[in-house]
C-alpha cells in the first residue's frame, strides 16, 4: 500500500502513513514490521495497535495491542474488528505517531 494510499475495508478507512490534519476524534494507528530472522530462521511480522484522541491538553494515546506476532492480513482484520465496536472510523498503517500533526484547539466555554 503505497503512503496516503486509501481502502475502505468493512466501513471502516485504512489509510497509509502519517496523517496530514489534525486528529478530531478516536482514531486507530496499527503498526506492522518484520523482524530480520537469525540464522536460518524465517522473518516474523509484527503488529501493534494503538489508539489516539484528542485531550484537554494533547493527544491521549493508549496501547490496545501490544506488539505481538501477527500475519499482515490478520493484523488488519483485527484492527477493523476492533475499529467497528469501538465506532472508530479510521485507522491508520505504519503512521509515525511522533510526527502527528498539533491537535485541533478546544474552544474557551465560561
Amino acid at each position: 500500500m503505497p503512503q496516503g494510499s486509501v481502502v475502505i475495508k468493512e466501513g471502516v478507512r485504512v489509510i497509509q502513513g502519517t496523517p496530514a490534519n489534525a486528529i478530531g476524534r478516536s482514531t486507530l494507528f496499527l503498526r506492522m514490521w518484520k523482524t530480520a530472522p537469525g540464522k536460518g530462521a524465517q522473518p516474523r511480522t509484527l503488529a501493534s495497535l494503538h489508539m489516539v484522541r484528542p485531550g484537554p491538553t494533547g493527544y491521549i494515546v493508549k496501547e490496545l495491542l501490544p506488539e505481538l506476532e501477527l500475519d499482515p492480513h490478520a493484523a488488519l482484520d483485527k484492527a477493523v474488528a476492533i475499529a467497528k465496536r469501538g465506532d472508530v472510523d479510521e485507522i491508520y498503517v505504519n503512521a509515525d505517531l511522533s510526527k502527528l500533526p498539533p491537535p485541533p484547539r478546544r474552544a474557551a466555554t465560561g
